[in-house]
């Protein structure tokens, strides 16, 4: 098990290092809107069209083996571009194009890391690692912007890239360390490739309490969009654009996403997952509608700070729902799906907000999407409790 969070972390270390330092190097080579906008998507999109693909492939295939090709393969790739890059040809598309590839590798290794942990871990730990991994990870999130500023500033972007080479290479030797030794490994047949994606998404959308978790789930987050993508420009626009505003605005949410983990590592076992999720929801609509008033900086961070911590509780309370109620021949689809519909919505409602975001006040949009949270977490919380009982069928 140690094997494994080590792992998945260094790969997240690397790719977020990576993301920061093209984000920012093409923003300070270009400062054009339309350059982020496509790193931006770049970023995303790519992750978005692999799940479903991704999914099959974590139900066909070793997991294990599959989060070691993909990391081999993008980092290779990775590098072989930077390469060409710096010594061939200073087009930005080539570190779009990195972009483009690391994000495929995400897709790859999330539904596949987030199936194999159940693999490897008893039952009931599955709350405590599942914790553990959110706190790791908001603390690797909280370090790795300040190392990639640092490099990019000293050093240069190509060090960057030597980093994720180390933090890969380091991940890799630790996940063939991993054991499956909890259960015995499930038999996996072949699956057809768009059959294998009905098949999923029957799955899914034919029961009842999946069908309307994931369409809740849906909702919320193209809610949550806005306070996510927008933060940073509602703070340059509202409070103004010195650069330790934008900095305490990131520390304030990360730190409470540590503390959010933290509440999730210290429970062997979350009785009432819906019920917390819910809350989370509910807590992080009401952030963003306070955040969205006209209230001094400092009230703004305490807000922001407090949606920090709710959304590792709804990330990893629902990872930990789907882990322990889902059949394993089908969790990597059924993880694939989650991705999508939650975080992986963002680039699309962003197609709507950010246009948006250029015609009326930012912080009309956060009250009006906080407000609309806190009743979706209303009905997600009366809808799903009463469906548990469906909770059996899933395997």
């Amino acid at each position: 098990m140690g094997y494994f969070l080590a792992a998945q972390n260094f790969f997240l270390f690397g790719s977020s290092a990576v993301y920061f330092a093209i984000l920012w190097y093409i923003a300070l080579q270009t400062s054009s809107g339309t350059w982020i906008m496509l790193a931006t998507m770049a970023t995303t999109l790519p992750q978005i069209l692999i799940s479903l693909w991704a999914g099959i492939w974590s139900d066909q295939y070793s997991r294990k083996k599959l989060i070691i090709a993909s990391s081999s393969l993008v980092t290779l790739l990775t590098i072989v571009t930077a390469l060409i890059y710096f010594f061939a040809s200073h087009d930005l598309w080539l570190l779009l194009l990195i972009a483009a590839v690391r994000s495929l590798g995400s897709g790859i290794q999330t539904p596949a890391g987030n199936a194999l942990l159940p693999e490897i871990t008893p039952k009931k730990e599955l709350s405590r690692i599942n914790g553990l991994n959110q706190f790791i990870s908001s603390i690797l999130l909280l370090i790795s912007p300040i190392l990639s500023g640092f490099i990019l500033g000293q050093l240069g972007i190509i060090f960057v890239f030597v980093v994720d080479l180390v933090t890969a290479t380091t991940g890799i030797l630790l996940m063939l360390g991993v054991r499956a030794h909890q259960q015995k490994p499930q038999k996996r047949t072949r699956i057809a490739g768009l059959t294998g994606i009905w098949d999923g998404l029957r799955y899914t959308f034919s029961h009842q309490y999946l069908r309307n978790f994931m369409l809740f789930t849906l909702i919320a987050f193209v809610l949550v969009a806005p306070s996510s993508q927008l933060s940073t420009l509602y703070v340059k626009r509202t409070f103004g654009s010195a650069v330790w505003r934008l900095t305490l605005n990131e520390l304030l949410w990360t730190i409470g996403a540590l503390l959010g983990s933290f509440y999730i590592t210290i429970h062997k076992k979350l009785p009432h997952k819906i019920r917390l999720i819910a809350l989370g929801f509910a807590g992080s609509g009401i952030s963003f509608a306070v955040m969205g008033l006209s209230e001094p900086f400092w009230v703004y961070l305490v807000f922001m700070f407090f949606s920090g911590i709710c959304m590792p509780i709804i990330q990893a309370t629902s990872n930990i729902l789907i882990q322990e109620n889902v059949s394993p021949t089908r969790m990597g689809r059924v993880f694939s799906i989650l991705q999508i519909v939650s975080t992986g919505i963002y680039p699309i409602a962003m197609l709507f907000y950010g246009p948006l975001a250029d015609v009326i006040a930012i912080r009309y949009i956060l009250i009006v999407t906080g407000l609309l949270l806190i009743g979706v977490a209303g009905l997600f919380y009366k809808r799903l409790p009463q469906l548990s009982d469906k909770l059996k069928d899933l395997n």
